[in-house]
């Protein structure tokens, strides 16, 4: 081997010897990158790297959850009391989701084996809950608060069929433990009207809102803590004494709201709204836009529009609200109150000026049309009075409630919010966990039959006769 073989051979082994370095350079700084990506990604809240394709949405906080989130103020932790290896992972991303809105939200994980102890510091407390804390408060939220079994399908066809209702349990949670302040709402009773059923006390409860029965034939006044008062339906009207007892307590700077049925007659009542500066528009509202009212159901069953303000800002986007049978409502424009409107007709309803005697529906020449006013709120800037008139006996039912799913429970619990100046109601729909069947038309069956039987083998044959046609001729 002569001296040029020996430099080839000496500068073949220098290159190889450099490409190997090069190599093994390029190698740690892409392992590198890998790992500096990986820490960033891991740093991103998580509502940027889990997309959630439920088709539910169980992990999308609502904008209810995001407002009281954004507005916190005061460190609050959760506690989610499971066995490590067996957590629930939709409330472990739930909870991710709202620790990614508020950096005055963490939740840690605490295993009962592990912390054989920590579930008896919180009363209530068990494993698969979740405990919140503030610095000097807390609740529990069970996990039956957050997954509600459907009973009625259980019994009737034995199939367990579960809403989670996690997000609503959690958020009234957050809101319970930093709420400084509690409200008292007087419900006037003695003249028929209509109990509060659980549909709306659980939402005035989460709205930090309790419910007190008062009869004021029995009591002689209104209590000196009544932050609100509330006559939902009476079947009689109020006396002359009461009537007064209520307008004294409305100039004085407070909160009512009521709820009427146009077919009874309560002039006593009247007169106390009409201090406020609302009357009754006679008739019964009828309307014509099919949007209107549920399909199938009479034209008298309104499904009005709910007009954006401060006080039905607690009412989810999306959510309606349900008030069949109802009479508008006028208001007078020289009055010392200030009106907003919170539910209107479209502007193609009328009002059936003879609804007693007439046997259909239809418009008479002089039934007044347009867009009414189901409910008003009015508001006394000097004094600081507030009053709101929902004319429909039937708005605060369970049942009414429970056909929009829940709308009209909200708007109750945002009349409340608007009453005691909260800005959030924590009034949340549950998101089933029933998979969603996938139906095809019948119109569809035969041309998918004919696509994936015949079409599609047919364009795989000839395109693989093509491909080896193709490759013979090379």
């Amino acid at each position: 081997m002569n001296l040029k073989d020996n430099w080839k051979k000496l500068h073949g082994s220098k290159k190889t010897f450099l490409n190997g370095v090069y190599a093994s350079v390029l190698a740690v700084v892409v392992l590198a990158a890998v790992i500096l990506l990986n820490l960033v990604v891991r740093a991103l809240p998580t509502k940027y790297t889990e997309l959630d394709i439920s088709t539910s949405e169980l992990f999308t906080l609502s904008d209810t959850s995001k407002n009281l989130l954004h507005e916190l103020q005061t460190d609050v932790t959760a506690y989610y009391l499971a066995t490590s290896g067996q957590e629930d992972t939709n409330i472990t991303r739930l909870l991710d989701r709202y620790a990614d809105e508020s950096s005055h939200f963490n939740w840690q994980q605490r295993d009962p084996v592990l912390y054989p102890t920590f579930a008896e510091q919180y009363e209530g407390a068990s494993t698969g809950c979740v405990v919140l804390t503030t610095a000097d408060k807390y609740t529990v939220v069970s996990y039956s608060d957050m997954y509600d079994m459907d009973l009625e399908a259980y019994y009737y066809s034995g199939s367990q069929e579960y809403t989670f209702e996690a997000e609503n349990a959690l958020t009234a949670a957050v809101a319970r433990v930093i709420r400084t302040t509690s409200y008292q709402m007087y419900e006037l009773t003695g003249h028929g009207e209509t109990s509060l059923e659980s549909d709306f006390t659980d939402t005035l409860e989460n709205a930090g809102v309790t419910v007190t029965s008062l009869n004021l034939t029995t009591t002689g006044s209104i209590p000196e803590d009544a932050d609100s008062l509330i006559i939902n339906a009476p079947l009689a009207d109020v006396t002359a004494d009461e009537a007064a007892m209520l307008s004294n307590y409305v100039e004085q700077g407070g909160k009512l709201l009521v709820v009427t049925d146009f077919t009874v007659n309560t002039p006593n009542l009247d007169a106390v709204l009409s201090s406020c500066g609302m009357t009754r528009q006679t008739g019964l509202l009828v309307e014509t836009d099919a949007d209107h009212y549920p399909y199938g159901y009479p034209q008298t069953y309104l499904l009005p529009n709910i007009d954006a303000n401060a006080v039905t800002a607690g009412v989810s986007s999306g959510m309606m609200i349900y008030t069949p049978i109802a009479q508008g409502i006028l208001h007078s424009e020289d009055s010392e109150y200030t009106f907003t409107s919170l539910l209107t007709t479209s502007d193609k309803a009328y009002s059936l000026q003879d609804y007693t005697n007439a046997e259909t529906v239809e418009k008479s020449k002089n039934d007044p049309e347009g867009s009414f006013d189901v409910a008003v709120a009015a508001e006394n800037p000097t004094t600081g009075a507030k009053v709101v008139w929902i004319n429909c006996p039937n708005t605060l039912l369970s049942g009414t409630n429970q056909s929009v799913s829940g709308g009209n429970a909200q708007l109750l619990g945002s009349i409340a919010n608007w009453f005691n100046g909260e800005q959030t109601t924590a009034v949340i729909d549950g998101k089933s966990m029933s998979a969603a069947g996938l139906s095809v038309p019948n119109a569809a069956i035969v041309g998918l039959g004919l696509l994936f039987i015949f079409v599609v083998p047919i364009v795989c044959l000839i395109a693989g006769v093509v491909v080896c046609l193709i490759r013979r001729r090379r």
